[in-house]
């Protein structure tokens, strides 16, 4: 059925016959409403015409009706101010014009309406004079009023644009959150800030894969195969997350994860290896059905936003095809790493090289095998010719040509006459040079794999803190519940990996053997540990500048404390003394120290106990712009900064004490190894 009304109705008839056959009373009301209609148009139209022309007609009204009409001149300023603030000056002066010459010639010709006697010479100039004050107000109005009319459209040219600025932020915002669910935070930040740009750099891929995930996946039920894979996936992409990884893609049961991109960080590789660790440590944790392996590569790539109609940020280059091949060949549960990813980590973590990587996994995997088999018959029943040889093809079927002469070399010392040995170690000898080059994917390139074992403790370093403190403390230590995933993640901007347990052992040993009560012991050793938390707030660049500051990033440097203080709080740290020496643990024992410049026994006890462990730590530590110093220079170093009136003398002397050393050898830079003189 028809909805349309016209349509309904019939054929259209023309306006004139509806007109014709109305009764004559509609007739007149639609003429009264057409004519009312027109006039308004016509006032709208003509506006200006007819003001100037009312203002004509009340002065000639004014003229004819008022007695002594000079004395109501003034009443003039009425219409000129008004059309003043309506028209504006150019209007309000023609208006101003307009009356002075209707009230002259009007004066000329009957000057008894305007004074008193006939003296026309008189009343021409006393109608000068107000004609000149009638322009001038005019002008002036006029004036402001033009001023606040380009007030106002400016006013509404702000509000305007304000508005779309408003709906742009709001679209911004709706876009940001559409984004945030589909894209890694950071890089839709980056995104719509338009701060994203297609690059080379350095930065540091990893691959992990879980074993036995697609026989598993076909002998279970696809909604708890989902569950737990989301389960592993909700275990480490917070631990991602933490160590400022990017998830580049999810590839079944395996991630892909760029560190040092799209946000630039100097110490990517660190960040990559600690945050494989842990992830490590979560999966065997969780007591899933599969175990993890993880490959890590570093090297110059390609980033950026990728695609055309549906875009996503990653990185594409020859180090993420090596990351993926770490990842293929890795044993379940452990973590490989190419030769730039071990070089940038090696003072931290305890690494192991295995082997130079070949090109086809299932060969490998065989021959890794057999290698493992023959090391444990070798272990078993000693020194053996073919066991040696049999070796040696192994890791000469690994590309590993230094291994496999190594082998040889044993093997013909046990057995010379062998032919098969000697065409077996010239062979290697000959392909050696080749070997250190493998080909993958049209590229030559010299592969070597490294284990990752653990990370390092500075603490268990007996170069630079006794065997006997840290067993005598070994109980203290297994106690100390501390957030150390968050630790690990500060401590890798910086490379000052183990440097928060050092510091916070250290303290806790010093502040035993000045025998300060336990609920402060634990308290300092605790703050130790966490007083360097707000380091997240520095820029990392600062943090990793190998030239000196300038005094603005110093001053910029010096906040962190009070940062520290902050995130603690936030973290749910609430005894004050423990907050009170996180954030005095930067005074300085003569008063130049920050934040509040304290001076001698003013500062807690525990701040300067801490400031002396942080001062040894430090120093004995890597730093990006300098290796670790050794004991006897770090030492000399303190006994300079005390004599400078840095730390507080006592707690210097009870750090000499626990260390061993003799103060005055250590001024005559007679000490040679940890403790000895």
């Amino acid at each position: 059925m028809s909805t349309d009304p016209e349509k309904d109705a019939g054929p259209s008839i023309p306006r004139k016959d509806v007109f014709r056959d109305a009764p004559d009373f509609e007739v007149a009301d639609a003429f009264g409403v057409t004519l009312a209609l027109r006039f308004r148009n016509f006032m709208i139209r003509h506006l200006e015409l007819v003001f100037v022309l009312l203002i004509a007609v009340l002065v000639c009204a004014i003229f004819f009706i008022l007695p002594y009409r000079f004395a109501f001149l003034n009443l003039f300023y009425l219409p000129v101010l008004l059309a003043a603030y309506i028209l504006g000056k150019r209007k309000a002066f023609y208006a101003s014009l307009n009356i002075i010459v209707i009230v002259g010639v009007t004066a000329v010709i009957r000057p008894e309406w305007f004074a008193v006697g006939g003296n026309v010479t008189s009343t021409l100039i006393m109608i000068i004079i107000w004609g000149g004050f009638l322009v001038l107000t005019s002008a002036g109005i006029g004036s402001l009023q033009e001023k606040l009319a380009k007030g106002f459209e400016e006013t509404r040219r702000l509000y305007e644009e304000l508005k779309r600025s408003r709906v742009a932020e709001e679209m911004k915002e709706k876009v940001e959150k559409t984004l945030y669910t589909t894209m890694d935070p950071v890089v839709a930040k980056l995104a719509t800030e338009g701060k994203l740009r297609i690059e080379k750099r350095e930065i540091s891929i990893m691959f992990c894969d879980l074993t036995d995930f697609t026989a598993y996946s076909d002998q279970n039920p696809p909604d708890i195969v989902l569950d737990e894979l989301n389960r592993f996936i909700g275990s480490i992409e917070p631990v991602i997350e933490l160590f400022r990884g990017h998830i580049d893609k999810y590839m079944g049961d395996g991630v892909m994860v760029e560190f040092g991109a799209p946000v630039d960080y100097a110490q990517h590789a660190l960040m990559a290896v600690l945050a494989a660790i842990k992830m490590q440590e979560r999966v065997k944790d969780m007591g899933l059905p599969w175990k993890l392996r993880i490959g890590i590569a570093t090297g110059y790539t390609i980033v950026g936003m990728m695609g055309v109609h549906r875009q996503a940020y990653s990185a594409i280059g020859d180090r993420v095809n090596v990351a993926k091949r770490l990842e293929e060949i890795c044993e379940p549960e452990r973590i490989y790493v190419d030769e730039y990813t071990f070089n940038f980590v090696e003072p931290f973590v305890n690494v192991k090289k295995l082997r130079n990587m070949g090109y086809s996994r299932q060969s490998d995997k065989a021959l890794l095998e057999e290698l493992r088999v023959l090391e444990h018959n070798l272990a078993e029943e000693g020194e053996s010719a073919d066991i040696l040889y049999q070796m040696g093809k192994a890791h000469f079927g690994l590309h590993d040509a230094s291994a496999a002469i190594a082998c040889f070399e044993r093997a013909l010392a046990l057995d010379p006459d062998s032919t098969d040995l000697r065409l077996a170690y010239a062979d290697a000898n000959l392909k050696k040079d080749e070997f250190e080059k493998f080909q993958l994917k049209g590229k030559l390139h010299k592969i070597a794999v490294y284990e990752v074992r653990s990370i390092k403790s500075r603490w268990h370093d007996h170069t630079i803190i006794p065997r006997a403190v840290s067993e005598r403390y070994g109980d203290v230590e297994a106690a100390m519940k501390v957030p150390e995933d968050l630790v690990l993640a500060v401590e890798s901007l910086d490379g000052s990996i183990g440097r928060g347990l050092l510091v916070g052992m250290l303290s806790y040993a010093l502040a035993d053997r000045l025998n300060l009560n336990e609920d402060l012991k634990l308290n300092i050793r605790q703050a130790g540990v966490l007083q360097d938390i707000g380091k997240e707030a520095v820029p990392h660049h600062i943090l990793n500048r190998q030239a000196s500051l300038t005094e603005q990033e110093i001053k910029f440097v010096e906040k962190y404390v009070l940062e520290s203080v902050a995130s603690l709080k936030r973290l749910g740290y609430v005894n004050d003394q423990f907050l009170e020496i996180v954030k005095h643990h930067h005074e300085l024992w003569n008063g130049n120290g920050y934040p509040d410049g304290l001076k001698g026994e003013e500062i807690p006890i525990g701040a300067r106990i801490t400031a002396v462990a942080e001062a040894y730590s430090a120093m004995t530590s890597w730093r990006p712009y300098r290796g670790p110093w050794d004991v006897r220079l770090a030492l000399n170093e303190i006994r300079k900064n005390t004599e400078k009136g840095f730390y507080d003398p006592q707690v210097v002397d009870v750090l000499f004490e626990i260390l061993k050393f003799d103060a005055s050898l250590v001024d005559r830079g007679e000490v040679s190894s940890l403790g000895s003189k």
